[in-house]
């Protein structure tokens, strides 16, 4: 995932080895696209989606001095297939190259990678993973890849919830992935994600970053540790991003936390 924001600049013809994904999040800009799938003068808006498969050839050119701003998410072929094939999809083959307004969901999914790619929630990744992994299957969904599920949905039994809770608890102190987690189930990564939220009421990302500061919490309480090493036994490695998502989490530095139990 990348952040864009470039002066305008011409781009010549490429050929992408990976399906890119870019979400324009600037002020509008005019393009002259040039593609075997669309051409010509175009306006690039706020919120619009340019949908870049692997192989689909283009090249751009941006005119005026607004700068180009949005953000790029890019998949390898095999990882996405791997997705779509595991939340029982067609091949991706159905996305096509183009160049138009971004459906509210993914819109939202790409600005939400975004913010947490500036702020990330947890350690270890697992907020980016789940937020990509999301997008990718609203993308597939979106492009007729995917069966759009059920609101119902499927959920975890109660013994895939309390193996993948076990789970969680005994590698607090360690990165967590959501593949991991999803093993733990029994399950691929996206029916995983689905089932998880709706039998558990949030996505792992945001149980595991909870059980993190509970533990947090509890060790503030009872232990002389200090902030930096309370944070490395919730498995942040750096005790700036622990201070800052304790504080997101609790509205009150760790330092503040344990002062006030005095």
């Amino acid at each position: 995932m990348e952040h864009h924001a470039n002066a305008p600049a011409e781009y010549p013809e490429r050929e992408p080895q990976q399906h890119n994904f870019y979400l324009h999040t600037g002020p509008a800009v005019r393009a002259e696209v040039k593609s075997p799938d669309f051409s010509g003068i175009q306006w690039v808006r706020p919120g619009s989606l340019w949908v870049m498969p692997q192989g689909s050839r283009h090249s751009v050119r941006f005119e005026g001095t607004v700068p180009v701003e949005g953000v790029a998410l890019a998949f390898a072929p095999g990882r996405f297939e791997s997705l779509i094939q595991s939340a029982g999809g067609k091949s991706s083959s159905t996305i096509v190259q183009s160049l138009a307004v971004s459906p509210p969901k993914i819109e939202h999914l790409m600005r939400a990678l975004e913010y947490e790619s500036d702020q990330p929630s947890t350690p270890g990744g697992l907020g980016l993973e789940c937020i990509a992994t999301a997008i990718a299957l609203a993308l597939s969904q979106h492009a007729g890849a995917l069966a759009t599920p059920s609101k119902a949905g499927s959920r975890l039994a109660p013994r895939q919830i309390r193996t993948v809770q076990a789970y969680v608890e005994e590698h607090l102190q360690q990165s967590i992935v959501l593949a991991d987690l999803a093993a733990a189930a029994g399950l691929s990564s996206f029916h995983f994600l689905r089932a998880f939220k709706l039998s558990v009421g949030v996505t792992p990302c945001r149980y595991v970053l909870d059980r993190r500061m509970e533990r947090a919490r509890s060790l503030l309480r009872s232990s002389d540790l200090s902030v930096g090493e309370v944070g490395l036994c919730v498995g942040f490695e750096h005790s700036s991003h622990f201070t800052r998502a304790f504080r997101s989490a609790t509205g009150i530095a760790p330092s503040a936390f344990r002062s006030s139990l005095q």
